[in-house]
């Protein structure tokens, strides 16, 4: 009978413990692993299974959205990113009395889609006109340079 209620403690102890590593989540916009989003896009961080932590910090690795934006202590943050690359996105849960954290990582990699489109100029129009001039500069060069042989005059 002692041994009965030694393990329903045990079981009882176990169940009352802070959550584990393997319970933390962490994803972005629904994606634990890896992300791929293009620039400009807001990406939704949030973490699960924090709720016995004592903080939470997220790591960006960079600014992520601009100034004073690398770390967050909320466990749901949204930002819209724009600088392109990979950023290895770390969340670090830390438990109070226990001097445990767990760590999580998720890769976001963001490309950069120019979106700048350069209009093509119909250019037959320009070149037309172009041609024209020059024509009209080659005659009148033609006929002041057969004025000065004439003339035999020269500047």
């Amino acid at each position: 009978m002692e041994s009965y209620k030694f393990s329903l403690a045990l079981l009882a102890l176990l169940l009352l413990l802070p959550l584990s590593a393997a319970e933390v989540e962490i994803t972005a916009n629904e994606e634990s692993n890896i992300l791929f989003v293009d620039s400009g896009e807001k990406v939704t961080f949030r973490a699960f299974g924090t709720e016995n932590s004592s903080s939470v910090l997220w790591d960006f690795g960079r600014n992520i959205s601009g100034p004073d934006t690398r770390y967050s202590n909320l466990t749901e943050i949204a930002h819209t990113v724009h600088a392109s690359g990979r950023y290895n996105v770390t969340l670090t849960a830390i438990y109070e009395g226990e001097e445990e954290f767990i760590v999580k990582e998720i890769i976001l990699i963001v490309s950069f889609e120019e979106t700048f489109k350069e209009e093509i100029v119909h250019s037959e129009a320009l070149f037309f006109a172009i041609a024209g001039t020059e024509i009209i500069m080659s005659l009148g060069l033609g006929y002041w340079t057969s004025l000065i042989r004439k003339e035999k005059v020269y500047l």
